[in-house]
């Protein structure tokens, strides 16, 4: 791996370079007292390798995964990480370069190649995107998978948003096998990394396909629970819906998705746009991912609500504006209303700033960030222009536009001030009616781009009330992911703790794994652990309880 000498970003955990991994576990030393009965692994996964050889990643996205695992048995806890081995990893390890293209960065191809030669493989690479044949010699797209992770039955893999995953051993963390292309299984060209749990172990996610007849479409894949299969997961993956994309060139960056408990599917198609033939030419013309994608702030955006069990798209169009997100909170149904609430922003140009150029400037994520609440009403067949739809006690406004019969003007309710981001529930109130989120914010507002998360945060929903847990140390905190406690009969929605990792700035080698009471966000355990080299940030993660079949989130 590459050495960490001369990064100037050792104080900000998303741009910091891992040096070395902690391949070993290492113990840690435990202040409090962990739950009796916590048992079982945190493994979570952020971009971590920042610099190959002289070449370095442009964009929080885009640094080569690491995978962190902590492992909790008998209220001691250890702690591990190791660096992805995608085709990524071994290619611009081998180069000593990047050769891969990231969200944020162009790979230059090879220098040695002729300039016929380049045009060539780039022309084959991108335009395997948009039809069926996939040249075996061309560069892929990356499977950097340093998003998210996911128990899809009892196989372990790491996501990202392209169209490929990777199995992972999750006792030692070693990629297992080769890549998985979910295209091989299902008409999708993308998916994201952020799937949805059924009860039966089902996943449901959403991906882009580009090359549909009827133009680009937002497509809805079921993968049934695998256990003791040495078949892929995606073996017996199907396609349950379709939405058509509004615009013919364009198709909406997305990150996350709703679902409710009766088999409501919920898409955001806010216009934050890819520009679909120019990342066809986008090798030719040197820009990367990110470069084609453009904010539209006089566009609106648009809730789609699916049906899970038969694919028919509900037929009012809602409308709202001013909306960008990456990840809904939940969504759930009431009073014939599908309530949605979202970690919400009101644009998308801060996305192309988080960057190593940008951090350290002046700006801010964006303009009144906040969580918030849309109420979409189902029947509108009796509604007045202009008259408040909604039912649910809450400020959120749902109006048929005036000479319309199926479009719904919407506003929202906001749940907190200020940014809330990588939001987590109680998932067992996954597309119910619920009460708690738990978030991440800010003590204050920085004025830079370098993602100051360092509050945790638990808001009440129906009452806009929130307790925080911070600290006086100088740190960075890692999405806080709910477990519930399985000795409780009859639990209540908050019976559990809340697990988060805490990055020192001043110390790169020190992780911290926090527990929290999630009642009242009292500080329970933590264990402090110094790894072997500078321990990265993270964005998402996935709980495993000892002795559980399924896994959710």
């Amino acid at each position: 791996m590459a050495t960490n000498g001369g990064d100037n970003f050792a104080d900000i955990p998303f741009l910091r370079h891992c040096d070395k991994e902690t391949a070993q576990p290492v113990t840690g030393s435990v202040k409090g007292n962990i739950p009796s009965w916590l048992q079982g692994e945190l493994i979570r996964v952020g971009p971590g390798i920042q610099k190959i050889g002289n070449d370095q990643y442009k964009h929080v996205f885009d640094g080569l995964a690491i995978l962190h695992k902590f492992h909790v048995k008998d209220g001691k806890a250890s702690y591990q990480s190791k660096a992805l081995r995608s085709d990524a990893y071994k290619k611009n390890m081998e180069a000593n370069r990047i050769v891969v293209s990231e969200f944020g960065t162009y790979a230059y191809p090879d220098p040695c190649q002729s300039l016929f030669g380049r045009l060539k493989t780039e022309f084959q690479a991108i335009s395997s995107v948009f039809t069926k044949s996939v040249n075996p010699s061309a560069p892929e797209i990356t499977d950097n998978c340093s998003v998210n992770v996911a128990y899809y039955g009892d196989q372990l893999y790491a996501m990202t948003e392209t169209n490929f995953v990777r199995k992972f051993d999750p006792t030692n963390l070693d990629t297992l096998g080769e890549k998985t292309n979910i295209s091989d299984y299902v008409a999708v060209n993308t998916a994201t990394a952020h799937p949805h749990v059924l009860e039966d172990g089902s996943i449901i996610n959403i991906g882009t396909n580009f090359r549909h007849k009827k133009g680009p479409h937002y497509c809805f894949i079921k993968v049934p629970p695998s256990f003791n299969s040495e078949k892929s997961s995606f073996e017996n993956a199907k396609l349950i819906a379709e939405i058509p994309s509004r615009w013919k060139l364009h198709t909406a960056y997305f990150h996350s998705f709703g679902i409710t408990n009766s088999g409501k599917l919920i898409f955001v198609e806010y216009p934050y746009c890819l520009n679909v033939l120019g990342l066809a030419a986008g090798g030719f013309m040197r820009k990367s991912f990110r470069e084609w994608l453009t904010w539209y702030p006089n566009e609106k955006t648009r809730i789609y609500v699916v049906s899970m069990d038969d694919g028919k798209l509900h037929p009012v169009v809602y409308e709202t504006e001013k909306l960008f997100l990456f990840h809904h909170i939940n969504a759930f149904e009431e009073n014939g209303e599908v309530i949605i609430d979202v970690a919400g922003y009101s644009d998308a140009e801060w996305v192309h700033h988080i960057t190593k150029d940008d951090t350290r400037k002046s700006g801010n994520l964006s303009e009144n960030p906040s969580a918030r609440r849309y109420v979409l009403p189902l029947n509108i067949e009796s509604a007045n222009p202009g008259e408040n739809l909604v039912k649910t006690k809450t400020d959120a406004t749902a109006t048929l536009r005036s000479g319309t019969k199926d479009t719904v003007d919407l506003t929202p309710h906001k749940l907190t001030e200020g940014v809330s981001e990588l939001p987590r529930i109680n998932y067992s109130r996954n597309g119910k009616k619920y009460s708690y989120f738990y978030g991440l914010g800010e003590k204050e507002a920085t004025g830079t781009y370098d993602l100051s998360l360092d509050i945790i945060h638990k808001v009440n929903v129906n009452t806009g009330e929130a307790l925080y847990w911070t600290s006086k140390e100088d740190i960075r905190i890692s999405e806080p992911v709910f477990v519930p406690d399985p000795t409780k009969a009859n639990p209540e929605e908050d019976d559990g703790v809340v697990l988060t990792a805490l990055l020192a700035r001043d110390k790169p080698n020190k992780v911290t794994l926090l527990v929290l009471n999630a009642k009242d966000m009292t500080e329970l355990a933590r264990s402090d652990f110094t790894a072997a080299g500078a321990v990265t940030a993270t964005f998402h993660g996935q709980w495993a309880q000892a002795g559980e079949k399924l896994h959710t989130y």
